[in-house]
């Protein structure tokens, strides 16, 4: 029999499917600005977080920006976000695009599940 015995992690990531629904080239800052009651929601639902400083609007977009996806116009493209990266993008959109949804420029969708 063998054992683990080195780190252990529950953490999974999240591939979503994320659309640019308009003319023009957007970023995933774009989509966290246009979307940012995501970050006001996830504060509201997940109690743990109330306080940090990374989940202010300004740390949140800083985080989108170093990202750095770039979605083209009328293109979808997975983008995989999850809480082990440590970033605050990866906490919040990990958990609150589950449902799927769109706004002025974007649309997404679940895709999958990954550990």
């Amino acid at each position: 029999m063998k054992i683990k015995i080195d780190f252990v992690t529950n953490s999974s990531s999240t591939a979503y499917m994320i659309y640019n629904t308009s003319n023009e080239p957007r970023t995933l800052v774009d989509f966290a600005v246009e979307n940012i009651h995501l970050l006001d929601r996830f504060k509201d639902a997940y109690n743990w977080n109330k306080g940090e400083p990374r989940f202010e609007i300004g740390p949140f977009l800083e985080s989108a920006s170093r990202v750095n996806i770039e979605f083209l116009p009328g293109v979808g493209q997975e983008c995989v976000f999850g809480d082990e990266d440590g970033t605050s993008i990866g906490y919040v959109y990990d958990y609150m695009l589950r449902e799927g949804g769109r706004s002025k420029n974007f649309s997404w969708r679940f895709h999958e599940s990954r550990r």
